[in-house]
């Protein structure tokens, strides 16, 4: 823990200097990027629970005379969040708050909510980041993008493609096709849609081409309409903390309790002094949990 006193910024005691060169501060908490592709919520207790139930399949045909064929339910895992605390404070010396000539070398409140916030999107992020790392598993024992996600009453489905694919035309009309044969949790196709394109800030320009190209952005598709486009309402979200590759990629989908972000406490600030050393406390706190309960939320391409 480092505190601030006069030799901590030792140039900006007197009033010599033009500007100050510091990272912008604002409202942070409008910036953030994680809310535009994670379902926000809020949790009341310290800890909630979601439970997967399934059934019950087809049904039958019932020959006359005969009895009804009789339909079943299936138990699936139960979901955790747990609420875990983030925060940050900076320690000020009163010499260094009455003695300093700029507000923009401390404003300790306004760095620490820049801070959280950061900490906000960067965790957020590690969902797409360990998207397929076993060592981060859901309720069902698989990681969030799996090919062999369990169904309660037995049995697997996938929600990676089968052939990691970068970016394209040809390769969104694969995924979609995927996604319309999506199964429940009972095993029958459902189908889901996609609905938001995520991705690294590096794929900006090819995402821009298959989603905003009224004719065919494919190299020698002369006068061929986009399919994409046309029949697909898919919103670009590029994530800028997410830069451990330029080649994955995701589709978030309309299922239901997919990638979520819940709010015990938003972000709250303190302040107190510590009396015998007279410093100055700026404290910001705030709790959440992360995660997801339903697989098909996402359909994820690991090229």
């Amino acid at each position: 823990m480092s505190e601030i006193f006069t030799s901590t910024a030792a140039l900006a005691l007197k009033d010599t200097l033009e500007d100050i060169d510091t990272d912008e501060h604002g409202s942070e908490g409008s910036r953030a990027v994680f809310p535009k592709w994670c379902t926000v919520k809020s949790m009341g207790d310290n800890y909630i629970e979601y439970y997967e139930v399934a059934g019950s399949g087809l049904a039958g045909e019932k020959p006359e005379g005969e009895s009804i064929p009789v339909g079943t339910i299936h138990e699936g895992p139960l979901t955790r969040f747990n609420a875990r605390t983030y925060g940050q404070r900076m320690i000020v010396s009163d010499e260094a708050l009455e003695d300093m000539k700029y507000d923009k070398v401390i404003m300790a409140a306004k760095r620490n909510n820049r801070s959280l916030w950061k900490l906000a999107d960067f965790d957020a992020t590690l969902m797409l980041v360990r998207a397929t790392n076993t060592a981060f598993l859901g309720g069902d024992g698989q990681p969030l993008v799996s090919a062999t996600h369990t169904l309660p009453g037995g049995g697997t489905y996938s929600n990676t493609l089968a052939t990691a694919m970068s970016p394209s035309k040809a390769s969104l009309i694969i995924a979609n096709s995927q996604l319309m044969q999506q199964v429940g949790h009972d095993g029958l196709t459902d189908g889901v849609e996609a609905k938001k394109a995520v991705y690294p800030t590096a794929q900006w320009g090819v995402w821009r081409e298959i989603l905003g190209s009224t004719m065919d952005p494919t190299p020698g598709a002369y006068n061929a309409i986009n399919v994409i486009n046309k029949d697909l309402n898919i919103t670009p979200v590029p994530v800028k903390y997410w830069q451990n590759t330029t080649t994955n990629w995701a589709l978030i989908t309309d299922a239901d309790l997919g990638l979520m972000w819940f709010w015990r406490r938003k972000p709250k600030s303190n302040t107190w002094v510590t009396e015998d050393k007279t410093m100055m406390n700026y404290a910001i706190t705030a709790r959440w949990s992360r995660g997801w309960v339903n697989a098909r939320a996402i359909l994820f391409s690991n090229a």
